[in-house]
């Protein structure tokens, strides 16, 4: 099943999953007792399970009971072994019921058991174990616990009453709630820092409470002899865990071991929680499946890390060092006076630091390195950056920094260390080699993950559907059963029933209130709602209701509403900050305006429904509760009026999207209950252990890491930093603290800890972000939202605009088919093709046609909406379809019209309105200047459709490109390079203007502005042209405005490559329907922006001292006061200051809430902490709960992104119902499936056994498989000869690495030699073989040449390309690919979505290349602050890529944004800039946010649509066979059929199928089922192979469409064969099977007879011999 398969049967699996069954008592005493009804029901599951007729359902376990258990379990083993003898399949074999496992509720057949029954042991239910020595007991819920019949302790039998008391009370509902408090009670302990002295008595009785529970389970269930005793449930090891631990630590100091005693108590909630140990069972299931692509991500991090270590080992160590001019008596240690430059360079003071910087400035000798300032010299001294963790001088250090980048936290600061130290070219290594494999293994994780959770729900839905199938059955058996008198006696009560239930509706109907009858509540609730809740009085009364029922009820009543709403939203949208005292007056009045406004609708809403049908509606309810927090905050002016924001949520009553998200989100929290629980109790347990490990530490060691000797902000020494610290990293922040960890507490503890929060914790937030996106359990379409909805509001807006054309004097037209008819007019405008024998007027009267067929199905709009929505989702698939056909056809005219297009004559230049309006210009085209303009037309076609010239026009634009990277400040310094630029545009904007009037000519007017391709060539002309223009009249203010839009230029290409022109076609399709996702998006936002703004608007001032650039102390400087004060005292230097990004107005909150979810948070989240009263100086942690505003916000966006991914993938689904790709064109993904084929491909023949005997003995040595497993071996060992180098390590060291090297080499060499000769020629048919040579030849070249470049060449460039050439040997771990085989297949159909990532990558790349571009235009002067500095900038456009490209790869581009959105007196605009023309430093505000936020938007988006095409091509991955599953088949038939006849003998099948791998591997003993799967035989006993994988692969598939796609494949690869053999079969194994049991018993028969017909000859003899005696004598 494909990804888009699974996902649009959603509601399907939702509807069957939610669906409630339950049977009558009635019912179920007939299906219990009526013979008549299970006889029906024939030999179903259902029936196995159910009790014989007459006999009790539940009865208890007695004496009687264990002597049958004894009985039936001798009987039953001795025909179980029988079977087991018969060699019948495992899966054959008796199981267990699915619906009657332990901890599972007792299934709707069986009813509720007799309360006297509960907590009692009972006999089996399950035919299973009714012989496996188990009894049953039923707790509350009908809940299922087994136990085991013996003896427990070899003493208590089931029916010893310590035994059935412990029963009793372990099954009890009580206990577990008993042990629950206990457990919640400690934990509550837990999380206090300094806890009282008296609360440690309290751990003995938690001890008590947790041994006890250990020994009624021990009682209950006994030890260890049986499958349902204590040891054998693996939960149970936590409580002997906590017992063993709480009584060790009474007597022995565990130290950080103690910590487990903490962690298991937590862990015990969950299988104390119903429910929740299940979906742990699932996770566990999860993560096994996960085993082989964590194995893969393992290797692979593995691999970039010893790249990464070879690279740039020791580069971060290389930093400015002030040159010594004096050689002081402090670095000369001895007499000699020699200098010791090791001490020089390891003291701290003789680096550069920049202001602010905790490190040195890092420095390169390379010429893109970083330089250091005037009077330092880049020297390798010191330690590396980040108290010395952030380095690759080893491969531990390495692969930490490779998991960094994979996880991108805090990368963007990595790249810019190690390219100022090892030069910007080395960019490529992380472009084009750690970050496509990063996201490879991400994705790949992401896919396994989301296979994982399919399955899973496929198997709930499989058990489900079979549920359905069994209820069903069982009420058409119930309903076959009663008589026909009782039947017309039901339907009699059922008539009537429904009679007095339809009067009773049309009453309430009548007053307005909807009723369910369903409910169940006492007589004393109706008395009392008749009484008070029903207002019914006099004549009077009752006319008023009706009155103000007509009034709620009319569309305008709820569109004022609405418009209310809309308002009272704006009006708490605009509070900022400062606000005069006019405006907050005007924001009061109107808050008690809009207060009395919803009080009044409530009471008109109460008087008309009545209490009794007001409150019946759920958004009444809530309107109610909003009024009252209304009133509470009008007249107490104590609640807080951020509650008033509820307000908003009252849109979704008539927004459907809105209305939609709540849904998903509620719906979301109730069916995923149990997976968030898990989540929250592993984030309560990993805050446990993290305090419990490190609060000491960080107590007694927090100077290593805070110079002032205080805990910093992330510390793990009380519950609320650590939670805080296990939070972020769960968001993907943890190298930081990290760090800090590591230097306070040691490295080992600190990585153990931190890595399994940063595993599991992100796994499970994976598993439950792609289990919100794939569940059923909100299954509403999200695209359909964006159309018209009939409710009352659309109603009075239709009749609104009536109205208005009306006074108008016009008709209104229809907007669908206004709609329609403009996309058409568009789509047939710009793709219609006029062939060479087709006139004008044929073509202006196929027009007419078309729009009056647009007209006609314009006048059937109503009723196709009215259809629609009786449609059911084939339809609307097929609808979609045939859509898509029409689109497809006409992109297929679009296409052959702009490349290959056969006719030679030219559309119409203008519309048939101008030719009507103007007749001059239709020119007679058959003589004088007609037929000459036709022809020059004609002429100008051919060349605009000529291949050259779209070639030629594609390398102009890649010129003009290019050309434009060379605009950056240093061209002014370089006049020859300005005049060619100059010169090269000039004559790039006349080639433009040329081609533009080509196609003009072409085309025609008409066609060429109705493309939209076209239209985007012609906008970007302009803008050269303007440029022109303005240069060539004087106007360079004009010209600089517009010189920047050049940056568009690039774009041009989009419709050149066919791969981008399909993705963006896409993309530009499904716009529209996320604009309604971006807009509930939008909508979530604001309510946390004007949130914000009542919090914190005014609160992030605080005074600064710009000269010392340091904070004022709270003490110092309390409030805004103070500091105006001392800068009215002539302290030039202080300042009043706001933080850039603040929440002063709603539209600075949405930059600010944009930044903390982008991931540049810390700024906004300390000021908000710190934040004190209005115009009050910052107090340290002084708000320290302001951390949970922004925690609900991360979480809230977490729903509000699986959202929007589910508008995209809905959007994508509509595009895919026509067939086509979305992503890549046709030819590439032939393209990548004839690459497959060929890389894949059928195996050829084997290589001949030399004659040689001495080659024959090298040929049986190489080709083993042991021999293969040494080798393996040696490059795994090799490898690990790398790992353990380091920057700085002795010469011993370098001597043994090298001798060791030197041995790996000698083995290679053997290997080859040895395979040379025994292979002889052959050796280099191989690619694997190919690849060892070459790997052999660069060690070589690695080993023994590298010391003589080191000695006569001097290039660091060089040494790193022979590093890389010693890396080479890496590559033979793909030897290992060999052996795993899901690897293979996941790599392969990883490999079937290149062309999508291909195409999708590349618009991200053409995006970066314009957006440098502009960037290079805009921001190259801005002020050199945060991370712009002299390294990165916007300078240079090689700058500016850089810039973006860590901006697209991370979240920092706050560095980058800031310096930007400064302004005088922050920067200099009259600043001179040494060579330049160009004045200032300061740059735009508006124009900076634009451009980071649209470049983040569009990056995200192409990011969603990189791992959606990934999910595409995988997701049905094991629900197929492979090709390489074939090509395995026929590797191993090969080995059993040398000379290629297709055929094998029968008797070989067994060994066949055994010798086969996974998944079409059947293991011995198989004789039972190979014969069962009726394989046809050939003359000789003989099976053909195609007849074999058949059967095989119907083994694994079973009967489904994707067999069909096998026989074809089948088909295709024995299509040209001609020595397949075509003898029709003359029998089958089944038939053969029979034959051979008919000859045994017909020859036992045979011999049976034999024997009595001779038994009764030898008799007869006898007896005639007697008579013969007996007359003889």
């Amino acid at each position: 099943m494909s990804f888009f398969d699974f996902w649009r049967r959603r509601k399907e699996r939702g509807d069957l999953l939610q669906r409630e069954r339950r049977l009558s008592p009635s019912q179920l005493k007939k299906l219990l007792g009526d013979s008549e009804v299970q006889a029906a029901l024939g030999d179903g599951r259902v029936v196995s399970l159910l009790p014989p007729v007459g006999q009790e359902v539940f009865r208890r376990f007695t004496v009687a009971s264990l002597e049958d258990i004894q009985r039936r379990h001798e009987d039953d083993g001795e025909e179980l072994d029988k079977r087991r003898n018969k060699q019948e399949a495992e899966k054959d074999l008796p199981k267990p019921a699915s619906d009657l496992e332990a901890g599972k509720p007792l299934p709707f057949f069986y009813g509720d058991p007799p309360p006297e029954l509960l907590n009692t042991p009972l006999e089996e239910l399950d035919p299973f174990y009714q012989s496996q020595k188990t009894f049953l007991v039923l707790g509350k819920g009908n809940l299922i616990y087994r136990f085991n019949s013996g003896s427990a302790w070899f003493l208590l039998s089931p029916l010893n009453q310590l035994r059935t008391a412990a029963i009793r009370v372990l099954t009890h509902s009580f206990f577990s709630l008993v042990v629950m408090v206990t457990i919640l009670t400690d934990c509550v302990f837990m999380m206090i820092k300094d806890r009282p002295d008296w609360s440690y008595s309290l751990d003995y009785m938690f001890t008590a409470v947790y041994t006890l529970e250990v020994v009624i389970k021990m009682v209950s269930r006994g030890v260890c002899l049986g499958r349902f005793t204590f040891l054998r449930d693996n939960w149970n090891l936590l409580d002997i865990l906590v017992v063993i631990l709480a009584y060790l630590s009474e007597f022995v100091d565990l130290g950080k071991v103690s910590v487990l005693a903490k962690v298991s108590r937590v862990l015990k909630l969950l299988p104390l929680i119903p429910g929740v140990k299940t979906t742990v069972r699932a996770l566990v299931q999860s993560l096994r499946c996960l085993a082989g692509v964590m194995a893969m991500t393992g290797i692979c991090l593995s691999l970039l890390a010893l790249i990464g270590q070879q690279l740039f080992m020791g580069s971060l160590k290389q930093k400015c060092v002030m040159w010594p001019v004096n050689m002081t008596l402090e670095y000369t240690p001895d007499n000699y006076g020699r200098f010791d430059w090791n001490m020089y360079l390891n003291n701290k003071s003789n680096f550069y630091y920049r202001p602010h910087d905790l490190d040195a400035l890092l420095c390169g000798n390379s010429s893109y390195a970083g330089a250091c300032p005037e009077g330092f010299t880049c020297l390798k001294g010191g330690k590396n950056p980040n108290y010395g963790y952030t380095s690759y001088d080893s491969f531990g250090s390495s692969l930490l920094s490779l998991i960094r980048l994979m996880t991108h936290d805090f990368c963007d600061n990595l790249m810019q260390l190690t390219l100022r130290a090892a030069g910007k070219l080395n960019l490529t290594f992380f472009v084009l080699i750690v970050f496509p494999g990063c996201f490879c293994l991400l994705s790949l994780i992401v896919v396994r993950v989301a296979v994982v959770i399919s399955k899973q729900e496929k198997a709930a839905v499989a058990e489900a559907r079979q549920k359905e199938k069994e209820f069903n059955q069982i009420e058409e058996a119930l309903k076959r059963s009663d008589k026909e008198p009782s039947a017309c006696r039901n339907a009699l009560s059922k008539t009537q029933d429904g009679e007095k239930e339809k009067s009773n509706e049309t009453q309430h109907t009548e007053l307005g209130v909807s009723e369910d009858d369903h409910r169940s509540c006492s007589p004393c609730w109706y008395v009392f709602a008749n009484r008070c809740l029903k207002w019914n009085c006099c004549g009077c009364w009752q006319w008023l209701k009706q009155r103000l029922y007509a009034l709620i009820m009319n569309p305008y009543f709820e569109l004022i509403i609405v418009l209310c709403l809309i308002a009272n939203v704006v009006f708490m949208a605009v509070e900022h900050y400062p606000m005069t005292e006019q405006f907050e007056k005007v924001l009061s009045i109107s808050e008690q305006v809009f207060t009395f406004i919803f009080l009044a609708e409530m009471v008109l809403r109460l008087v008309a429904m009545d209490p009794y049908g007001y409150f019946q509606v759920g958004w009444n309810i809530f309107d109610s509760i909003i009024v009252g927090i209304s009133l509470a905050v009008l007249m107490l002016d104590v609640t807080p009026r951020s509650l008033l924001l509820m307000r908003v949520f009252r849109l979704a009553r008539w927004w459907p999207s809105f209305h939609l998200l709540l849904k998903f989100v509620w719906s979301s929290l109730r069916a995923l209950r149990n997976l968030i629980l898990v989540l929250l109790i592993l984030v309560f347990a990993f805050t446990v252990a993290g305090m419990q490990l490190f609060q000491k530490d960080y107590k007694d060691c927090v100077c290593r890491i805070a110079a002032d000797c205080e805990l910093p902000r992330w510390h793990m020494n009380d519950f609320f930093h650590t939670f805080l610290i296990v939070f972020r990293v769960l968001i993907g922040e943890w190298i930081e603290t990290l760090w800090d960890c590591m230097e306070v507490s040691g490295q080992a503890v600190c990585l153990i800890y931190f890595m399994m929060v940063v595993v599991i914790g992100n796994l499970l937030v994976l598993h439950l972000f792609l289990t919100l996106l794939l569940s059923s359990c909100s299954c509403d379409s999200l695209v359909a939202t964006g159309g018209k909805e009939n409710n009352s509001l659309h109603i009075a807006i239709e009749q609104i605009k009536k109205a208005f054309w009306s006074l108008l004097g016009k008709k209104k037209p229809d907007d669908s088919a206004a709609d329609s008819e403009d996309c058409n007019r568009k789509e047939y405008l710009a793709l219609d093709v006029v062939t060479s024998d087709q006139p004008v007027s044929e073509v202006q009267a196929l027009r007419g046609n078309v729009s009056d067929h647009h007209d006609m199905e314009s006048q059937k709009a109503p009723i196709a909406e009215i259809e629609n929505e009786l449609k059911t989702p084939e339809n609307e698939n097929e609808q979609v379809k045939r859509s898509n056909d029409v689109q497809k056809r006409s992109e297929a005219q679009q296409d052959e019209h702009d490349g290959d297009h056969k006719g030679n004559i030219p559309e119409d230049c203008c519309c048939h309105k101008c030719y009507q309006c103007c007749p001059f210009l239709a020119l007679d085209k058959s003589q004088g200047t007609g037929r000459v303009w036709s022809n020059i037309r004609r002429a100008c076609l051919s060349i605009v459709q000529h291949r050259v010239f779209e070639t030629f026009m594609v390398l102009i634009i890649l010129l003009s490109s290019a050309a434009l990277v060379f605009e950056d400040i240093h061209l002014l310094q370089h006049r020859a390079l300005k005049m060619a630029t100059e010169t090269a545009d000039q004559v790039f904007t006349f080639v433009f203007l040329l081609e533009m009037l080509l196609k003009w000519s072409a085309f025609g007017l008409r066609r060429y502005f109705t493309n939209a391709w076209c239209l985007l060539d012609f906008l970007i002309l302009d803008v050269s042209l303007m440029c022109l223009t303005a240069d060539m009249f004087g106007f360079s203010e004009l010209g600089a405005a517009v010189w920047s839009l050049r940056a568009l230029m690039p774009l041009r290409t989009l419709s050149r490559f066919q791969g981008l022109r399909v993705l963006v076609q896409t993309l530009v399709r499904t716009l529209p329907s996320l604009i309604n996702g971006v807009l509930v998006f939008m909508t979530v936002w604001l309510l946390f922006s004007i949130l914000g703004v009542n919090l914190f608007a005014g609160k992030f001032f605080y005074c600064f001292n710009e000269t010392s650039e340091e904070f004022f102390l709270s003490e110092q400087v309390n409030n805004k006061t103070e500091c105006i004060f001392l800068i009215n005292a002539n302290f030039t230097e202080v300042r009043w200051k706001n933080l850039l990004l603040n929440y002063d107005n709603v539209a600075k909150g949405y930059l600010s809430l944009l930044h903390v979810v982008s991931g540049d948070r810390m700024d906004i989240m300390y000021s908000a902490v710190d934040s004190k009263e209005l115009e009050s100086q910052p107090s340290y942690e002084f708000n320290l709960y302001m951390y949970l505003y922004f925690i609900f916000f991360i979480i809230s966006t977490f729903f509000i992104l699986n959202f929007f991914i589910r508008v995209v993938v809905d959007t994508l689904l509509r595009e895919k119902s026509g067939g086509k790709d979305i992503y890549a064109t046709e030819d590439q993904l032939k393209y990548c499936k004839a690459v497959k084929n060929r890389l894949c491909r059928k195996p050829q023949k084997p290589i001949g056994r030399p004659q040689n005997q001495c080659q024959a003995r090298l040929f049986d040595l190489v080709t083993s498989q042991w021999f293969e497993v040494f080798m393996v071996v040696v490059i795994c060992l090799s490898v690990v000869v790398m790992m353990v180098e380091t920057d700085k390590q002795s010469e011993q060291k370098d001597d043994i690495l090298y001798w060791f090297s030197f041995t790996f080499f000698i083995l290679f060499l053997i290997e080859f030699i040895l395979k040379i000769i025994a292979l002889r020629c052959h050796y280099f048919t191989s690619s694997w073989n190919i690849l060892d040579f070459v790997v052999l030849v660069v060690y070589f070249l690695g080993m023994f040449i590298m010391d003589l470049v080191e000695k006569y060449f001097v290039s660091p460039a060089l040494f790193n390309v022979l590093r890389l050439a010693r890396i080479a040997r890496i590559t033979r771990v793909g030897h290992l690919l060999r052996w795993t085989r899901g690897t293979r297949k996941l790599l392969w159909a990883f490999m079937m979505s290149l062309p999508a990532l291909f195409n999708i990558c590349l618009l991200l790349l053409l995006i970066t290349f314009s957006f440098s571009i502009f960037g290079m235009f805009n921001f190259a002067y801005v002020k050199k602050e945060y991370a712009i500095d002299d390294f990165y900038n916007f300078e240079t456009f090689g700058n500016s890529l850089i810039c973006l490209l860590m901006t697209s790869f991370s979240s920092g581009w706050y560095g980058l944004l800031g310096p930007i959105m400064k302004t005088p007196p922050d920067c200099d605009p009259y600043m001179e800039n040494p060579g330049l023309m160009v004045t200032g430093n300061c740059g735009n505000t508006t124009l900076g946010i634009v451009f980071f936020t649209s470049y983040g938007i569009l990056s995200f988006l192409l990011l969603v649509h990189l791992y959606i095409a990934v999910m595409l091509e995988t997701f049905s991955l094991d629900d197929t066979l492979s090709d390489e599953d074939v090509h395995m088949f026929y590797k191993t038939w090969r080995k059993f059929d040398p000379d290629a006849s297709q055929c094998i003998q029968y008797s070989e099948l067994s060994d066949f199928c055994s010798a086969l791998q996974d998944p079409l591997r059947i293991p011995k003993p198989n004789t039972i089922k190979l014969i069962h799967m009726n394989l046809p035989l050939l003359p000789g006993d003989k099976i053909h192979c195609v007849d074999v994988l058949l059967a095989l692969t119907t083994e694994v598939l079973g009967e489904s469409a994707d067999m069909d796609d096998l026989k074809t494949r089948m088909e295709e690869k024995f299509e040209g064969n001609s020595s397949k053999v075509s003898c029709e079969p003359i029998s089958s194994t089944l038939q053969r099977k029979q034959e051979e049991v008919a000859a045994t018993v017909i020859q036992r028969a045979f011999k049976k007879c034999f024997r009595h017909h001779g038994e009764a000859e030898e008799a007869a003899g006898r007896s005639m011999g007697d008579d013969n005696g007996g007359s003889g004598v």
